[in-house]
């Protein structure tokens, strides 16, 4: 293999895998000239993550790179793209760069070299429900892989997920396999391996009352194994009654709500564990991202839960020391808890579906209680500090959780000004969005915020914007900013708000001003812009930009003193390169195409495109292009960009 295998935020590994040969040998299929994409759908527990990582331990040495990434221990796409592309280029740490520049640069190397990822627990990152249902909620990410399934790839990308994929099914090298239940081959071999014993038909009756779910026959084998010896003979009469004396009665009243078998049998657990092991599940199956085994052994053993245990939920065992390693040990040996490795670090944590059984534990009061405890724990860790990097944030991103989970609004909002807008320092706008997100019921941004004191939809429509998605952001910004719906306005091409509204007041009126001068200039309207943009003054680069583009489309900079084309005091990297671009083209137009230009030309792009800042990738490429042909070269490459960025975004006001 050209690079060592690389695991991230992996998943426990099967116990054993039993059946499920015909999807082995499509995966197996797909690494020789098979599909691009492989899904495999179905519900939660039925097998899918025990197949890939079955099929993961055959050694492959015609590899270019093995890459496995869980979201269901790492939910951010943006970090999981960063580390993605620092695999593939042999980088040290993930680059500072956005999501956009990793999907450009991961297609066009997995259409050269074969590589074999597996994407698991991919619903994580799906919406659940609504005329969105099964769509990926980061757009570069779902962009990534309806490219790669478009195209006959050297090798193959899997899928694990509960929902289906609208925007792949039709994919021409995508192929989408629903599992289908335990055969009662499979189930015995389970079941057998486990430590239960009986007849066929009693190994039968258990995985019958089980509904053939792979997750719900583990776990009535682990039961079995644990409480009853692993005598599948403790049916009642060794009939086929299902696990009725345990409590499980025959066959599922709904044979298609299998993840609802599985939390039949966790109930046969919280009767059977003592209360110390339900606590300690139920804490650490809180985390929003699973702790490391150290992080969980310090919250449990710390004075947050001692309070919250013995002062608060007034338990009265002793408190926890000595016997955490041995309750954490007979978790994982339950598999209701999972120690996931490899890794520089492994974590603990549970199978979805156990989570949501153990909720019940500490109620809807108790679940509060326990974030405060987890947020407190977090907070007093003497090795806080504020995240230099998007790998950094974990802890304060997990401490924002809590607070949500805990009703805390204020902190939670303190926490976002501790990590000062990672849609432009972390170069994460999908990161933010989703933080903000969670201050509204059920993520809809378009109901009223849970909390009165929301004040950040602002920051809400420019993560918007900056992930492309610029008719969300029109829809995002409230109507006291709706005089900053310019830059999207524009993009889209919706200029009647501008060309029909010739005044907003302050404290934005130069802006819209600046938007409406470039918006008569796209309408057609030359000589009323140029009139307008002569008599501005613009005060800063986000009014200049629009003037500039005014003068620029009307043949015009002549009248722009190029000395005026300089940021005035310290400004963000965005905005030297704003000014950067300005000047190129301003150069371009008045002095000539000089080599030197083609060059700045160049290191402007690739500054925009690791940002991902979309309509400045456009107006930076366009001005390459016309250097390109102002000296009778071809530009078709920078051409054929352009039209792909305009196609993928909607952006129709660009096209013009």
């Amino acid at each position: 293999m050209t690079r060592p295998p690389r695991i991230h935020h992996c998943t426990s590994e099967p116990l054993t895998l039993f059946g499920r040969a015909d999807e082995l040998l499509l995966l197996d299929a797909a690494l020789h000239g098979g599909p691009s994409l492989v899904a495999l759908v179905g519900p939660g527990g039925q097998g899918k993550t025990a197949i890939v990582q079955h099929w993961l331990r055959t050694p492959r040495a015609d590899l270019d790179g093995l890459f496995f990434w869980s979201f269901y221990r790492g939910k951010d796409v943006d970090l999981c793209l960063r580390e993605w592309l620092a695999y593939a280029e042999g980088m040290s740490s993930p680059p500072q760069v956005s999501a956009s520049w990793c999907v450009d640069r991961l297609v066009a190397i997995l259409c050269r070299e074969r590589w074999a990822v597996v994407l698991d627990g991919a619903e994580v990152v799906q919406h659940e429900s609504g005329p969105w249902a099964g769509r990926f909620v980061h757009p570069d990410f779902g962009r990534l892989l309806e490219e790669l399934s478009s195209t006959a790839l050297p090798g193959v990308v899997v899928l694990t997920t509960r929902f289906e994929l609208p925007t792949l099914v039709r994919r021409p090298f995508a192929r989408l396999v629903h599992l289908e239940r335990l055969d009662a081959d499979g189930a015995r071999d389970l079941l057998t391996s486990l430590g239960v014993v009986g007849s066929p038909e009693q190994l039968d009756a258990v995985a019958h009352a089980a509904g053939w779910h792979a997750k719900a026959v583990e776990l009535s084998g682990t039961y079995l194994a644990h409480f009853h010896g692993g005598d599948a003979g403790a049916l009642e009469g060794g009939e086929a009654q299902g696990l009725r004396p345990l409590g499980l009665g025959g066959a599922p009243s709904h044979p298609d709500d299998l993840e609802a078998i599985v939390g039949r049998i966790l109930r046969l657990f919280d009767e059977a564990l003592p209360a110390p092991t339900r606590d300690i599940l139920a804490l650490l199956t809180a985390f929003h991202e699973p702790p490391t085994e150290a992080l969980a052994l310090d919250y449990l053993a710390g004075a947050a839960v001692r309070h919250l245990l013995h002062d608060t939920w007034k338990r009265e065992y002793a408190p926890f020391v000595a016997v955490l390693p041995a309750q954490i040990e007979l978790l994982v040996r339950l598999r209701l808890l999972e120690r996931v490795g490899p890794g520089p670090v492994p974590v603990l944590d549970a199978h979805p579906l156990v989570r949501r059984g153990f909720e019940h534990v500490a109620g809807p009061t108790g679940r509060r209680e326990s974030a405060l405890a987890r947020a407190g724990f977090l907070r007093g860790k003497p090795d806080r500090r504020r995240p230099e990097t998007l790998e950094e944030a974990r802890e304060h991103v997990e401490m924002f959780h809590a607070h949500i989970d805990a009703g805390l609004w204020n902190e939670a909002d303190g926490l976002l000004v501790l990590l000062e807008n990672p849609k432009h320092r972390l170069l994460a706008p999908a990161l933010e969005r989703d933080l903000l997100l969670r201050f509204f019921p059920d993520g809809d941004w378009r109901r009223p915020p849970l909390w009165p004191g929301f004040g950040r939809r602002r920051s809400l429509a420019i993560s918007f914007e900056l992930l492309g998605q610029f008719t969300d952001a029109l829809a995002a910004y409230p109507p006291a900013d709706a005089a900053l719906r310019g830059d999207a306005l524009l993009a889209l091409g919706r200029l009647s708000p501008l060309l029909d509204t010739p005044r907003v007041g302050a404290p934005w009126e130069t802006l819209w001003q600046a938007y409406r001068c470039h918006a008569l200039c796209l309408a057609g309207r030359v000589e009323e812009a140029v009139r307008l943009a002569r008599s501005l003054i613009p005060q800063d680069v986000y009014e200049w930009v629009h003037v500039f583009e005014c003068l620029l489309r009307a043949d015009r900079l002549d009248l722009i003193d190029p000395r005026s084309l300089q940021p005035r005091g310290e400004v963000s990297r965005w905005a030297e390169f704003a000014w950067r671009r300005m000047r190129a083209d301003h150069a371009r137009v008045t002095s000539g195409a000089s080599d030197e230009l083609g060059e700045e030309y160049m290191a402007i792009i690739d500054a925009y495109d690791r940002a991902g800042l979309v309509v400045e990738r456009v107006q930076s490429r366009r001005g390459l292009i016309a250097w390109h042909q102002a000296r009778g070269e071809d530009a078709a490459n920078f051409i054929g960009e352009v039209r792909g960025i305009v196609r993928t975004h909607g952006l129709h006001g660009l096209d013009r």
